[in-house]
């Protein structure tokens, strides 16, 4: 009997072993309801073992015979008609195109499954409760995993490894952070078609930018995330998982009207990720977005490892995290002056908080400015450190100021909205009491931090400091070379609670806290959420 046959079967408590097989046609698996006590599982055959270069995969393969080359001629086709149609060109709206799809599903458990070309998706996840998708391995596809449906919620994916574009050396590095807790460093990276070869206009850029359609040489098919939601109730775990060599990492959309948009993504934890050679955005929340939490992650050469530029949030908690910035994305500009720099956070024109937004006890050694332009409200950064690599590729330190290129312009507060939108182009904005921003504490090592920046008007804290960082052996994606040698005392933070609750980052820790991620041994931490803490977990099959 055929996989196909066998989903219909399943119930409470069924185990759909996969042989080593590889399944080219779509399974959809609908309808299907296990219980807590009694979840549904589809597991792929035991992991064969790795080789020295390649991770861990199972043999059991959802897989398509169309290559990226393949989609792409199609990808660019439908994404040149999209926005001929007046929408945005990209591939979006076929992303239920999925080879495995689950749809009105409750207690599903995905295991150990490899999808290896599976464009335009890999899973696909619609109006759905309680799925786990934990040691799934995905090469390829502009998306590893979509969600959509109001009702879709308590989703877990864990373990999981997503390489969208194969051609650099993601199987390597993937195995080298799984055996050994640390990337293995690649310095070629000329090989990398995404990150290094692929012009990013050519990605994500419209008309209004590039002054003409999508062109046939463009590779719209890598637009896409390692997990995108449209509009979900929420309540989602990421947690251990590999995302390398990719476009976006973590995307929601929240796309309800003003007065429903509370309803969804809410209640998000991020956490123990490896981010790879992002593209564009590691995590990002948009239209609506409260209560996240996004800690002990890695980020290595990320565009952007922070896009938060939705029209309202609040209850972000943002630490613990670590950073290496050392590689330039894109290929070689014909005008040096447009060297890419990134930046650590994206901010949106326009913002409105419903609840504070704390970045705290974050560790960073970067090329990148810490924000580059416009703004955010409710805004705390406190007790990060951020150091500049002088290694890294193509690097200027007067093009990498903390606050953007253009932090000298005066600021006007009683300047026309247009008038300050248009400076706020260029740099982050300076309406930090009207818009109730925080920064103090922190440990910055540029020359124009903090004394330059605060003369040209930004009222950075007076406990912040321009002494550059120094490290214990910072070697590229080593989380442990980012403990300080010269750290300096910690402020103490309030951080509010969703609930009306508060908690303080001295109160768990014995030690003196210091900047940074690290503490000791261990990086710095809150206690878990209690939707995390009381997550109802599947019990495993018997």
């Amino acid at each position: 009997m055929g996989i196909h046959k066998k989903v219909r079967k399943l119930k409470a408590g069924s185990v759909l072993a996969l042989e080593a097989e590889r399944i080219t046609d779509p399974v959809v698996v609908s309808g299907v309801s296990g219980t807590r006590d009694k979840p549904v599982y589809i597991r792929g055959k035991k992991p064969v073992a790795p080789n020295k270069n390649s991770a861990k995969r199972s043999p059991s393969v959802f897989a398509t015979d169309e290559t990226f080359k393949d989609f792409n001629q199609r990808a660019n086709t439908l994404a040149r008609a999209h926005e001929a149609s007046g929408e945005f060109p990209g591939v979006y709206f076929m992303a239920d195109q999925a080879q495995l799809i689950l749809r009105d599903c409750q207690w599903i458990v995905l295991e150990d499954l490899t999808f290896e070309n599976c464009w335009p998706t890999a899973i696909y996840i619609e109006n759905c409760q309680h799925i786990t998708i934990r040691g799934v391995h995905i090469r390829g596809g502009t998306f590893a995993i979509g969600a959509t449906g109001t009702d879709t919620r308590h989703l877990l994916i864990e373990d999981c490894d997503w390489i969208q574009d194969p051609s650099c050396h993601g199987d390597a590095q993937i195995r080298s952070i799984r055996d050994h807790g640390y990337l293995k460093d690649e310095k070629d990276l000329e090989c990398c078609h995404l990150f290094r070869q692929t012009d990013w206009n050519k990605i994500h850029a419209d008309s209004s930018v590039t002054g003409k359609p999508v062109q046939d040489d463009d590779a719209r098919a890598y637009d896409g995330d390692f997990f995108r939601a449209w509009t979900i109730a929420g309540y989602v775990i990421l947690r251990n998982n590999c995302i390398m060599d990719a476009f976006n990492g973590i995307h929601f959309f929240n796309q309800l009207a003003k007065d429903a948009q509370k309803r969804c993504s809410r209640n998000v934890m991020i956490s123990d990720n490896w981010f790879v050679r992002i593209r564009d955005n590691a995590v990002e929340p948009e239209d609506y977005a409260f209560n996240w939490t996004v800690r002990h992650n890695r980020f290595v050469d990320c565009y952007a490892p922070f896009s938060i530029e939705p029209d309202r949030s609040g209850y972000f908690y943002i630490y613990g995290n670590l950073g290496w910035s050392r590689a330039r994305p894109g290929p070689d500009p014909e005008d040096p002056k447009d060297l890419v720099t990134g930046r650590l956070f994206k901010f949106g024109t326009e913002h409105e908080a419903v609840g504070p937004h704390y970045v705290v006890h974050n560790t960073w050694f970067v090329r990148n400015p810490m924000f580059k332009k416009k703004r955010i409200s409710n805004f705390h950064h406190l007790n990060n450190v951020v150091a500049y690599n002088e290694n890294a590729e193509d690097f200027f330190i007067n093009k990498v100021n903390p606050f953007g290129l253009k932090w000298e312009t005066r600021h006007d507060p009683d300047a026309d909205w247009d008038t300050i939108k248009q400076l706020e182009k260029k740099r982050f904005t300076k309406a930090w009491k009207e818009l109730d921003i925080t920064v103090d504490n922190d440990m910055v090592g540029h020359p124009s931090f903090p004394l330059e920046l605060i003369s040209a008007g930004y009222p950075i804290g007076p406990r912040a400091s321009g002494t550059a960082p120094k490290f214990s052996k910072p070697l590229h994606g080593r989380p442990d070379g980012l403990k300080l040698t010269n750290a300096i005392a910690a402020a103490r933070v309030t951080f509010h609670l969703p609930d009306g609750g508060k908690v303080m980052n001295f109160k768990s820790y014995k030690h003196p806290l210091c900047v940074g991620a690290w503490q000791d041994e261990t990086c710095f931490t809150l206690p878990d959420p209690l939707f995390v803490s009381d997550w109802e977990v599947p019990k495993p099959a018997s």
